[in-house]
């Protein structure tokens, strides 16, 4: 497996947009727009689709994102990116209540941002 990624990492395109601060996010954020329709494709229960991947996975995604745009000094509009693109996937195939989860993201991602200054 690691051999995979390391020829993926070795393409030229790839390893130019690694170049840039940003691109874990970019990629993150793809990651939360491909995993609902995986899920789809593997036939998981629209339950369980919610509960892991909407509430726990999702969340524990945009809470790190929070984290990395502070780490990276990003500016804070970055917040915007994860939820706005999880909308956008959801909105032609998916319930319009799993609208409400980017609003969700948003705020799980601003406490990302607020990690440690709670109280500040």
């Amino acid at each position: 497996m690691k051999k995979v990624g390391d020829k993926i990492k070795a393409v030229p395109i790839i390893k130019k947009l690694n170049s840039h601060p940003w691109m874990p996010l970019v990629w993150w954020s793809i990651l939360v727009v491909a995993l609902p329709y995986i899920f789809s494709l593997c036939r998981i229960l629209i339950v369980w689709r919610e509960a892991i991947l909407f509430f726990i996975l999702n969340s524990i995604i945009a809470y790190h994102l929070g984290i990395l745009i502070n780490k990276l000094n990003l500016s804070k509009w970055w917040v915007l990116l994860m939820p706005v693109l999880f909308c956008l996937a959801v909105l032609p195939h998916f319930a319009l209540y799993n609208l409400m989860f980017g609003l969700i993201y948003l705020i799980i991602e601003t406490f990302g941002l607020i990690n440690k200054n709670v109280y500040r």
